[in-house]
């Protein structure tokens, strides 16, 4: 099949499609028929099947810094927009995950102490990540 470029394509060669269907299985053409159709645009999609994103996975250095009652995480993510970074905190770790067309970064750091989920801090200068939070004043280890 020849990649199709148009919308006006795509519609038509559904339309024929559809009433090949209707014909196979003996739907009378003057009889109204109902049909439900999804279609997703990706643009890593063709018509032939799904095309390989070229996407590669990196890890993140990361430095961890603890001072009296806050630990900073400072992770080095070049070319990514603050937009393309997501945190997720359990408290005695930090999830770091930074998505774009050109690269998927992925990291889970461990917290050497119990950090506070709620209040944390970021900033995102030059490619380099900070995320500022604070001590938790309970620090027991899960599952202990």
């Amino acid at each position: 099949m020849k990649k199709i470029k148009d919308f006006n394509d795509i519609l038509r060669q559904l339309e024929e499609v559809l009433e090949e269907m209707a014909g196979d299985i003996g739907i009378p053409k003057d009889r109204p028929v109902s049909i439900d159709v999804s279609i997703n645009m990706c643009p890593y999609m063709d018509f032939e099947g799904i095309v390989e994103v070229p996407r590669h996975e990196e890890k993140i250095p990361v430095d961890i810094l603890e001072t009296g009652d806050s630990l900073h995480v400072v992770a080095g993510i070049p070319g990514m927009g603050i937009e393309d970074i997501e945190l997720d905190c359990t408290g005695w770790a930090l999830g770091i995950t930074a998505l774009n067309p050109a690269k998927t970064v992925r990291e889970i750091v461990e917290l050497p102490v119990k950090v506070n989920k709620t209040g944390m801090k970021t900033t995102y200068r030059n490619g380099i990540l900070e995320v500022v939070c604070n001590k938790s004043k309970r620090q027991g280890r899960p599952g202990r």
